[in-house]
């Protein structure tokens, strides 16, 4: 009886690691897509950082900013 309950535990915690790890690579993924869309342009003398997705509004920000942005509203 307490065999099946630890065999079932340890299935239990190596699903729960898989799924994490599909989840972490699946953001990762999000995030590389999403730096690739934020383009940088000089004004006055200073580097911005811009997005313009498609469909969507030109935003102005920081790179950390402008990549939770996009994926946040799933242009990335």
């Amino acid at each position: 009886m307490t065999l099946d309950i630890h065999r079932q535990l340890a299935g239990n915690q190596s699903r729960r690691m898989a799924a994490e790890d599909r989840y972490l690579e699946r953001m990762e993924r999000r995030e590389l897509a999403a730096e690739r869309q934020i383009g940088e342009l000089v004004r006055e003398g200073r580097q911005l950082l811009y997005i313009w997705p498609q469909g969507g509004k030109y935003r102005e920000g920081t790179r950390i900013d402008l990549v939770a942005f996009l994926i946040r509203n799933h242009y990335a």
